[in-house]
């Protein structure tokens, strides 16, 4: 049976409204054309058009020649959308600006806020002594196994610095590099945004030296003594390179001759568990300080990710006055909810189906990029949860760009660019809904 059309408009209102207030939608966000929201709604495009206009009176919305409507309300929060919530919402992408990417690309990282199965929060909220545990009582055993699960890695529960969050981690490194009076920083290029925001925040001179193939171009680094370098030797991101084995022996030679500190950031190596990609340069420290630093949100989700800093013999008193200078008595309840989950029986068994997982998803992002993308130059691992790919901009379908391939702004040459693909972050089912989807654009192409 029909719905009468005043019931239908009152439905597409209130999706719409859901969306903003929500989150889903931001202020910004490009609604998708009229012909195919009404392709979506089975109902006339008169229909879409007069749902259009009730939502820009009461403003929610503003109609725009040419770009069409766009939303100007934000909401109260903004949860993480999916791709089956936002369903055609992000499929009109061609005209959303180039300067909504890193937006983009954090709503899909938030999307699987919290992978702790259901009955561990039950079991751990259910326990109001958990609530009143001060920050002494954090028992770094289950830390230590992880670490030594994941990296081969065996450290000392004083090495072992906890935090809620990646930027809390960098925040006490940059402090104690103040103290030190080391204030120039030397990153890789491509390098995140909010580290060099942090950094120069801080008034940290900053020095880029750029990525290839091999990983960091250690030819190119500087000659100079008492830095820091900010590195990711075993997984790059957004580049998704790996040091070569002869440019370890490199670096390690140019940081022992310069006195240089290094920050081995280990976040995008993903969990090995007895496939160790390579060994940690944190184990080569014989005559170079190294920092070793990760995170678990992999494991556990974006909600309850926390890093991890392991620290050289010879800072750990250093690091653990000034820590406890800066830290609460009460941590975020996230630290006691992770703790019994990783002491657990059930961790083997997650992390198994973990790795079972990410390598299915792998191998179809690589046959994707190979058969179904005209693509220069590709970066893929199959144990890792992104790539990046070098291709002609006008060979990326715009359907596509900025909601699975991210344009790398940085690495932008006339009509060729490095695009990132965060497949990891994808279902299987969506990247399924990738490959029919080029498929499909390819056969229109044709015909």
């Amino acid at each position: 049976m029909t719905k009468p059309k005043g019931l239908v408009k009152e439905k597409i209102t209130n999706d719409i409204i859901s969306m903003i207030i929500q989150g889903t939608l931001n202020k910004g966000d490009i609604l998708p054309s009229i012909r195919s929201m009404s392709s979506r709604y089975n109902v006339s495009r008169g229909t879409i058009l007069i749902v259009y206009k009730q939502l820009e009176s009461i403003g929610y919305i503003q109609g725009f020649e040419r770009s069409g409507y766009v939303v100007i309300k934000n909401g109260y929060s903004a949860p993480s959308p999916t791709l089956q919530q936002t369903g055609n919402l992000t499929g009109d992408v061609a005209s959303v600006p180039r300067d909504f990417t890193q937006q983009q690309l954090e709503r899909l990282e938030q999307r699987r806020s919290c992978k702790l199965p259901p009955h561990f929060i039950k079991r751990w909220a259910s326990d109001y002594n958990n609530f009143s545990r001060s920050i002494s009582s954090f028992e770094a055993e289950s830390l230590q196994r992880f670490i030594t699960l994941s990296r081969g890695m065996t450290v000392e529960a004083n090495a072992l610095l906890l935090f809620s969050g990646y930027q809390e981690a960098l925040t006490l490194i940059a402090l104690f590099l103040q103290q030190r009076q080391r204030n120039v920083l030397i990153v890789e290029d491509p390098c995140s945004p909010k580290i060099r925001a942090l950094f120069a925040q801080l008034n940290f001179e900053i020095i880029s030296v750029p990525i290839d193939h091999e990983g960091l171009c250690v030819d190119e680094l500087p000659s100079i003594t008492d830095a820091t370098l900010l590195c990711m030797p075993t997984l790059q991101y957004p580049m998704a390179t790996r040091l070569s084995e002869n440019r370890k022996a490199q670096l390690y030679q140019w940081a022992a001759r310069n006195r240089i500190l290094i920050i081995e950031d280990d976040s995008y190596a993903m969990l090995g568990f007895g496939k160790c990609l390579s060994p940690p340069l944190f184990l080569q420290q014989d005559r170079v300080s190294i920092i070793y630093l990760t995170q678990l949100i992999e494991l556990v989700g974006s909600s309850y990710n926390l890093a991890i800093l392991v620290l050289p013999p010879s800072l750990i008193a250093d690091f653990n006055i000034l820590n406890k200078a800066l830290s609460s008595t009460y941590p975020p309840v996230n630290f006691y909810m992770v703790e019994p989950f990783l002491s657990s029986s059930y961790l083997m068994k997650y992390l198994t189906s973990l790795l079972e997982e990410r390598h299915i998803k792998s191998k179809l992002a690589r046959e994707i990029c190979h058969t179904q993308l005209s693509i220069l130059q590709l970066n893929h691992h199959d144990d890792c949860g992104f790539s990046c790919f070098l291709a002609k901009k006008c060979d990326i379908p715009e359907e596509l760009v900025d909601t699975i391939f991210f344009p790398l702004a940085t690495l932008s040459e006339q009509d060729e660019k490095y695009f990132l693909f965060p497949h990891g972050l994808l279902t299987h089912a969506e990247l399924e809904k990738v490959a029919a989807t080029l498929n499909t654009l390819s056969a229109c192409s044709l015909s």
